[in-house]
């Protein structure tokens, strides 16, 4: 069994500079049982203790973070799978292009969570389908937000 580590190495947080896809886990507000989402808009920062992500700012995320802030983030990176576990905090709606939040996760724990003996040799990949300017013009919004420090 991998032992848990408090902060993310580099290796992973360089992978974790966004486009990537990564599993949320947060408990629903009103049952507490398990939600699973998908992010994409994602940023670990330097010293592996910090990431941020973006959210809508009507996401089930956000509420569910708001009334039990600790999370489980599902990350494949760095040739292997991560579980990492923190306390989230949700911003205030920020108005952009778009409505969102910024959710900040302080790093607890990360455990390499791959079955013994396997490697990730490659990585999902995903295509936006909606408008690529919109979409160029929401990344570098977004960015520029996660990767305020």
């Amino acid at each position: 069994m991998a032992k848990a580590e408090e902060r993310i190495h580099d290796e992973l947080v360089d992978s974790l500079q966004g486009e990537k896809i990564v599993t949320l886990v947060t408990k629903d507000a009103e049952t507490n049982e398990p939600e699973l989402s998908i992010i994409s808009w994602l940023v670990a920062h330097p010293g592996g203790k910090t990431i941020k992500f973006a959210v809508g700012h009507n996401a089930d995320s956000a509420t569910n973070i708001q009334e039990n802030p600790q999370i489980v983030l599902g990350v494949t990176g760095a040739e292997s799978c991560y579980s990492i576990k923190g306390k989230a905090t949700v911003s205030d709606v920020i108005e952009k292009t778009m409505k969102l939040r910024v959710i900040t996760v302080e790093v607890e724990s990360v455990k390499d969570v791959i079955f013994y003996g396997g490697k990730i040799t490659s990585e999902t990949t995903y295509e936006k389908t909606y408008d690529p300017k919109l979409a160029e013009k929401l990344d570098s919004e977004i960015y520029s937000l996660l990767n305020e420090a």
